[in-house]
């Protein structure tokens, strides 16, 4: 017989179900294998800070002494998050860290605080995600521990956020951590040396994903054995490195990788968009949020922060502003052919030079030939003589030879 298909099938005899029933709970709910979960887990995700979107002002949640369990944040220079805007209450809202994120309480505000579009009097808000307090320019971001400590790299690497005044296709600090969370697949061109994998590493570690591993996958090296291990891997980040490659990667593997099942985030590396496009399919990059690394030569305004970052890096008191005029107008300007590489470099051998007060004394210091190195300090970044403004004159400077 057919059935129709408004027959109302019969119900299993009522043994039947018990008898599965019974057999179900003598074997017990299986676990989950790790690759096969339906999401990731989190463990304990407190807020540390809040950054201020737009700025490079993070607002530290340091541990209460008081044994308060809230922050207070308002206008008044009293709180402990302040925030000066006369449309910010003295007293705008209360924070409370969760295992989750933060909890945000309204203090009666008068132009209120704004969760998801909507004025709220109490929501809680995980990290890399945003709310806003009295007004649309004060939208705060909520930062974790990898977020807060990511977030100096972040500021070199994509520019600090008085760089971002104008829109490109470089995002702000901020921009990159909530798209971090929000878990599209990215496609990060540069010039050699714009730290693309460190950044896609930076994405990794404070993206939803960070209890899982980065999968590298070198296209360029044709390493395609690693293609079945990549398919067994659900909600894991795929580092895809295609330097100049334009051979196609296999169909079937970007189909998985761009699926919604395996839940896999894809980092894509490349020199340039079109680079991506011959090895992915241009219908498959179009979907990738796309960030273009700016090279330093185009950087001027960072440079003093940069190589200040370099210095302090190699334990260093030396900084930029103790430099003459002349020599910090010559390194804004100077191209950094090598990007990131020519700046480690560059720090170095300023430091050696101050150091030891002459180029030779330096290039014994730094191991290299003498006349390399005043070949790179005098004609290609066109440093004077003087290197330092504390040194006194140019006669003091002539010992650099």
């Amino acid at each position: 017989m057919v059935l129709s298909r408004d027959t109302v099938s019969e119900a299993p005899p009522k043994d039947t179900v018990t008898n599965a029933k019974a057999t179900s709970a003598k074997r017990g709910t299986q676990t989950v294998p790790d690759a096969q979960r339906g999401g990731v887990q989190q463990d304990d995700d407190r807020a540390k800070a809040l950054l201020l979107y737009g700025t490079d002002s993070i607002y530290q949640l340091s541990p209460r002494k008081s044994g308060m369990k809230y922050y207070e944040l308002g206008s008044d220079p009293a709180q402990d998050i302040v925030i000066s805007s006369p449309y910010v209450s003295a007293r705008q809202c209360r924070l409370y860290p969760t295992r989750s994120g933060l909890k945000v309480v309204d203090s009666k505000s008068k132009n209120g605080t704004y969760f998801e579009g909507k004025r709220r009097t109490s929501f809680e808000v995980e990290p890399g995600r945003t709310f806003f307090v009295g007004a649309r320019l004060h939208q705060l971001v909520v930062l974790n521990e990898p977020m807060r400590a990511s977030y100096p790299a972040l500021a070199a690497i994509l520019g600090y956020e008085d760089e971002h005044v104008i829109h490109s296709e470089t995002p702000s600090p901020s921009e990159l951590i909530v798209a971090a969370v929000d878990g599209p697949h990215m496609l990060i061109t540069s010039e050699s040396n714009c730290e693309q994998g460190r950044l896609a590493q930076i994405i990794h570690e404070i993206s939803l994903l960070r209890d899982r591993t980065l999968i590298p996958f070198d296209h360029a090296s044709g390493r395609q054995e690693l293609e079945s291990d990549l398919l067994q891997h659900c909600a894991a980040t795929v580092l895809l490195d295609l330097s100049d490659n334009r051979e196609r990667i296999s169909p079937t593997l970007t189909a998985r990788l761009f699926s919604l099942r395996y839940q896999t985030r894809l980092i894509a590396l490349a020199s340039a968009v079109d680079i991506a496009n011959a090895a992915l399919g241009e219908r498959y990059v179009r979907k990738m949020k796309h960030i273009w690394l700016e090279p330093l030569s185009g950087r001027a305004k960072a440079i003093q922060r940069l190589l200040d970052m370099e210095f302090r890096a190699l334990g260093a008191d030396l900084r930029f502003n103790a430099m003459s005029a002349h020599n910090q107008a010559a390194l804004r300007n100077y191209r950094w052919p090598d990007n990131f590489g020519s700046l480690r470099v560059a720090a170095r051998r300023l430091l050696a030079i101050a150091q030891a007060g002459t180029l030779r004394g330096a290039a014994r210091a730094l191991q290299m030939d003498h006349g390399t190195l005043t070949n790179w300090y005098r004609e290609q970044v066109r440093l004077e003589l003087r290197l330092l403004e504390s040194w006194p004159d140019k006669r003091h400077a002539s010992t650099l030879g």
